[in-house]
């Protein structure tokens, strides 16, 4: 693939999933399309540059995505935003932790090529967490996405992927913008109804 095709796939990519953040963020069912197709493009340009957990990963969004769709759109009434208790995060945080240990290993012992590989799988762990609390509409994937994205960060930047590097620091911001815009439409919801 020429390096002008690719460059064009990235920010195609990139405004895609800038799409596809904004719209969940205002809960709207269509954003997972943005990123179903938004993670076909990742996966191939990922794999183009050996980072073989980063084009599974898309692989993964891209299966989520149609998840999401199908989560988000099978009930008549809208899926209600949730929030998760202290101790299941203190698990949650665990599980990433060990599966990006996991993963590392894994990649080690099977040799599979690529650089920065730690970062890779701590990405991966985050990602799929936040991907799994998105789909569930709770409220705090926004904090787990903002974790991730500080890594992905630096990763982008170092495998020449400059375009994704930016991506993730928008992201950064749209994930504190959408995590204020859930807790306030989490709180309003729980808020009693004045009578009349």
């Amino acid at each position: 693939m020429s390096s002008h095709v690719a460059l064009a796939l990235e920010w195609t990519a990139v405004v895609l999933n800038i799409l596809f953040t904004i719209l969940i963020g205002l809960e709207k069912r269509s954003g997972w399309l943005f990123g179903l197709v938004a993670s076909v493009i990742s996966m191939v340009l990922y794999q183009a540059q050996d980072a073989w957990l980063m084009a599974l990963l898309n692989m993964f969004y891209g299966v989520m995505g149609l998840y999401g769709w199908w989560a988000w759109g099978r009930a008549s009434e809208e899926r209600p935003l949730t929030r998760l208790p202290l101790s299941r995060h203190l698990f949650l945080l665990s599980i990433g932790i060990a599966a990006a240990g996991v993963l590392v290993w894994a990649m080690k012992h099977w040799q599979v090529p690529g650089v920065h590989q730690g970062m890779e799988a701590f990405i991966a762990s985050f990602a799929i967490i936040a991907t799994w609390l998105m789909s569930a509409k709770a409220v705090e994937n926004w904090i787990y996405w903002t974790i991730g994205d500080v890594v992905a960060v630096v990763f982008n930047f170092l495998i020449g992927f400059n375009g994704y590097a930016l991506l993730n620091v928008v992201y950064i911001g749209l994930a504190l913008a959408g995590y204020i815009r859930w807790s306030r439409a989490y709180n309003a919801r729980l808020k009693p109804k004045a009578i009349p």
